[in-house]
């Protein structure tokens, strides 16, 4: 696929009905014309600063107007934006400042009363009225009638590989990496995804995942591209308020990881509601486990039901298991979508054969152009033009591809390779739990023990780790166990609802 030098913010937003709702959050709405008009300010603003093509503009704050504002201006005006999450780590905010060498920041008012004397130097741009800091460059509110656009829209000229984002992933084992996506990165897979959910603009997306997130953004990229709605909602700690609002906005569509699906099949009321607008959801953003599929399969009979497989590095999607499939290739991530080719490969870097294992490896226009100022690391995930995803699979003899696990989420138990997911899946069949996860502890006898953690349905959990410790032993080996059962109200997880495993291995 080869895709011309335009501009994403032009993609996105040229030629759209200025009276249709681009945006709907639950106290407020944004027309595309308006949302052209604010990202058009914003442009004027950063351009005014001073910037040149190519510069890093920091973005920081959850899903509102602002946000998107910034997000499609900054592009708009042939900057790179770099999106992080509003509660990202001092340390993490503290790294990507440093090596974006990010002169603008545009941040909601709780970043900017938290992290202020960060900002020391740069110039800022907020989402409201916020006390002027003493040390800034200059300090001024989205809002403010001086960022105002006074002449018709312009798109700074772009060729397909400059840079439209760096997209940090979330440093969980280390220094978070940022992943360089380029205008045509963002274009071929906003294309390829809507083509296989084949989108319109009769599309209305819940949107509760971050923007800033790259699953989340590809829902913004795809519905703004066809002219459909985001139905944005940062409130899923209350499920059944975003269940509700899903039915009275007329959702179309609803896209979550699986900690999203797993609370709403069994701590919600998502079976006993009726949702005669919803043509379909996608899961990616991590593996959810056969069970839960099934058990949103009958929750949801009349909906078509999209499981995914992508990563940051394939700007976000790379294949998925169509709907119609779900029952005969069940766990599976489906085929290479529209414009990708998956490949499993052996380590002389032959395709497998069905049953086997190997590593997936990735080609498309949507594979990203490496990592930020890492040429060792880029080197060694993109050769020649391909991602080496780090994902072990096995393929069937259709060519659905089946994960086995990361490479790096493997345990070896009495010299054996045990892979962290299959015994996850093995857990998440107990219908007393929510959540599980699995690490690995030191183990004088294994090597390396099961240690899981698993979030229970209710409060009451007396006898609960007895209880899942017997589920277990009719189904795993015996080395494959759980040494230890730890029972918490919650799994931790990234803004963007990942599980984190590092933080589990500090409990």
């Amino acid at each position: 696929m080869t895709i011309r030098g335009i501009n994403v913010a032009e993609y996105l937003l040229a030629g759209r009905n200025p009276e249709r709702i681009a945006l709907n959050f639950p106290q407020s709405h944004a027309s595309y014309g308006a949302l052209a008009a604010q990202a058009d300010r914003v442009a004027r603003h950063v351009l005014g600063l001073g910037a040149l093509k190519g510069d890093r503009v920091l973005l920081i704050g959850d899903n509102s107007l602002f946000w998107a504002a910034c997000y499609l201006g900054i592009m708009q005006a042939g900057l790179v934006a770099v999106p992080i999450a509003a509660n990202s780590r001092p340390r993490d905010l503290d790294y990507v400042l440093e090596t974006t060498d990010a002169r603008i920041i545009c941040a909601q008012s709780s970043v900017m009363r938290a992290h202020g004397p960060r900002f020391g130097g740069k110039h800022l741009l907020t989402d409201g009225d916020t006390p002027p800091l003493p040390h800034a460059a200059s300090q001024q509110a989205f809002s403010d009638p001086a960022t105002a656009a006074t002449t018709s829209l312009v798109y700074a000229s772009v060729e397909p590989h400059d840079l439209a984002a760096l997209v940090f992933t979330s440093g969980s084992t280390g220094q978070p990496r940022g992943v360089m996506v380029s205008h045509a990165n963002i274009i071929a897979n906003t294309d390829s995804i809507i083509a296989y959910l084949e989108l319109t603009e009769r599309d209305r997306i819940m949107a509760v995942l971050p923007f800033h997130y790259c699953y989340g953004a590809s829902l913004l990229h795809t519905h703004l591209r066809v002219g459909g709605e985001v139905v944005a909602d940062n409130r899923f700690m209350y499920p059944e308020t975003v269940l509700q609002r899903m039915i009275d906005t007329k959702c179309t569509g609803f896209a979550g990881v699986p900690s999203h699906f797993q609370i709403l099949l069994r701590n919600s009321s998502l079976r006993k509601k009726q949702f005669p607008d919803l043509r379909y959801v996608q899961q990616a953003g991590g593996y959810l486990a056969p069970a839960f599929i099934r058990e949103l399969k009958d929750a949801l009979p009349d909906t078509k039901i999209f499981i995914m497989y992508g990563q940051t590095e394939a700007t976000a999607r790379l294949s998925y298991l169509p709907s119609e499939d779900l029952e005969t290739k069940l766990g599976s991530i489906g085929k290479g979508m529209p414009g990708v080719t998956l490949r499993v490969l052996n380590e002389g870097g032959r395709p497998v054969r069905p049953g086997e294992v190997g590593e997936i490896v990735a080609e498309g226009a949507n594979i990203a152009l490496g990592y930020w100022k890492a040429p060792q690391e880029s080197q060694a995930i993109f050769r020649n033009g391909a991602l080496y995803s780090g994902d072990l699979a096995r393929v069937d003899e259709d060519g659905f591809i089946y994960i086995v696990d990361r490479a790096k989420d493997f345990l070896k138990c009495r010299g054996e390779k045990v892979s962290c997911r299959q015994i996850e899946e093995v857990l998440l069949e107990c219908d007393e739990l929510v959540e599980a996860a699995i690490i690995g502890i030191p183990d004088d006898v294994l090597g390396e023990a099961v240690k899981a953690f698993v979030v229970p349905r209710v409060k009451n959990t007396t006898g609960l780790e007895e209880r899942v410790a017997s589920f277990c032993k009719n189904r795993l080996a015996p080395h494959h166990l759980p040494k230890q059962i730890v029972v918490l109200p919650a799994l931790p997880k990234s803004s963007a609802g990942k599980v984190m495993k590092t933080a589990l291995k500090t409990l």
